[in-house]
């Protein structure tokens, strides 16, 4: 079948097979992947994707480039760098630390929602009370 156009759906197919396939390779030279924002036209699609070579854990293990970010900048906002993957809970939701926007003063830490995965950005106090632990503790 071949396209016609390209439109949101078809679009998230093409990037989903792309991932998928790069994947394949990631794990085979042992590197993490990472898909880039993209934006298309009707008639392209510049696909972007990033190979990195991850830090690694004691026991050979990658270690995710979002938490190494995490942990390099978090005291830069008053935070544990071992906050990275704890739950708090705010705004009437559970969310899980999944990284940082260092750039970002107001909304530096990224939350993922515990119920659907959806990534919010928070301010680094809503996050310490959300944990339970005040700045500087």
């Amino acid at each position: 079948m071949a396209m016609q156009r390209f439109d949101k759906k078809n679009v998230q197919e093409v990037l989903d097979a792309c991932k998928e396939a790069l994947e394949l390779v990631a794990e085979e030279y042992g590197v993490v992947l990472q898909r880039k924002h993209c934006t298309y036209q009707y008639n392209e699609v510049p696909i972007a994707f990033k190979l990195i070579i991850p830090e690694r854990a004691d026991d050979g293990s990658a270690v995710a480039p979002e938490e190494t970010e995490f942990r390099k900048y978090a005291s830069r906002f008053g935070l544990d760098p071992n906050f990275y993957g704890e739950m708090f809970k705010t705004y009437g939701g559970v969310y899980r630390v999944s990284g940082i926007k260092p750039k970002s003063r107001k909304y530096p830490v990224l939350g993922e929602r515990v119920t659907d995965g959806k990534v919010f950005k928070f301010q680094a106090q809503v996050v310490l009370d959300g944990i339970g632990r005040k700045e500087g503790a």
